[in-house]
């Protein structure tokens, strides 16, 4: 853990704490405590600092606690976990639980209040200040069928639109292929990576980054964060476990006859970029068409420049909102 976050669940946003009691708190110099609150405010922290009074937190925090999440998460999910690993701070919670694969029809599941190397799509990176954000990787071995595997950001999609339903009381869209919106901000995605053979039960890593309470700063792109949305603060942790109930249950659903099926047209119920003119971007060109929907196999179905309809299964896709 790097030392800063230490600070985190020493400051109030409800009142003052001098330097001197955090320095002795800590077992470090009042220096080193203004070094640390002024690194955590660059990360987008936003604390009040008084001369005479001390430091205190401008809004309330969210910090993650196992015993609560474990409280929290269903029977069928909490006798599936091999590991879950609630860290203060992490380098990548996808790369974390890929060193650590579990056994056929276990997970390995780690997050953290913060995360310095998140990855998006396409290599780039995902942050968010601290203790404001959901990240959250889940390393899964189920028996899944190539065409499951294949959709699988999109069926997490619909797990993730469940929970923020549960808990944030609003609704949101999918993007596709895994970005979560609403009224053209993004509000998080969805990270999938896989690691073996597709045909000999592979573990499946599924990723998720929501922006909870705070959005990341200095984007030069509309970002949204749930709390936004509903208008209050909102309990990291109810979200963290209901994300985690709501992949399961997807997951159970696609071991079923016909799951697939029915999880893709719960997905496209939830369609934000339907009948809309986008940027289709693979590899160095683009061009705009008009997005149709999704195909039983989850490919965006479009149509061209020239009217042909086609299915695409890589890319990306941006609309002007």
């Amino acid at each position: 853990m790097k030392s800063l976050y230490r600070l985190l669940p020493l400051l109030s946003h409800q009142h003052f704490t001098s330097g001197q009691l955090l320095a002795g708190e800590l077992q470090v110099t009042r220096p080193t405590v203004s070094n640390w609150v002024a690194e955590l405010v660059a990360q987008g922290v936003d604390v009040y600092s008084v001369k005479g009074r001390g430091y205190r937190l401008a809004e309330p925090i969210s910090l993650l606690d196992r015993d609560r999440v474990l409280a929290l998460l269903s029977k069928e999910v909490t006798r599936r976990l091999s590991v879950l690993d609630i860290r203060t701070d992490v380098d990548s919670t996808n790369a974390w639980v890929l060193a650590q694969p579990p056994a056929p029809g276990r997970w390995s599941v780690c997050t953290a209040d913060f995360q310095h190397q998140g990855r998006g799509r396409r290599g780039r990176a995902w942050q968010s200040p601290p203790a404001s954000s959901v990240m959250v990787s889940a390393a899964v071995r189920e028996s899944l069928t190539g065409d499951a595997l294949y959709a699988a950001s999109l069926v997490v999609g619909v797990a993730v639109v469940r929970a923020i339903r549960q808990v944030a009381k609003v609704s949101v869209a999918l993007k596709w292929p895994n970005d979560i919106y609403c009224d053209g901000r993004k509000l998080g995605g969805v990270l999938c990576e896989l690691q073996g053979n597709p045909l000999d039960q592979p573990v499946l890593v599924v990723g998720i980054g929501l922006n909870v309470n705070a959005s990341p700063p200095g984007l030069d792109r509309d970002i949204g964060c749930l709390r936004e949305l509903a208008g209050e603060f909102i309990d990291r942790n109810d979200l963290l476990a209901a994300l985690l109930n709501e992949l399961q249950c997807v997951l159970a659903d696609l071991g079923q006859a016909g799951g697939l099926a029915t999880l893709l047209q719960e997905w496209a119920s939830y369609d934000c970029l339907l009948n809309r003119s986008v940027t289709l971007v693979q590899g160095e060109q683009q061009q705009i068409v008009v997005a149709r929907g999704i195909d039983a196999q989850g490919q965006l179905i479009i149509d061209d420049e020239r009217g042909q309809r086609r299915t695409v299964n890589g890319g990306e896709v941006s609309v002007l909102w």
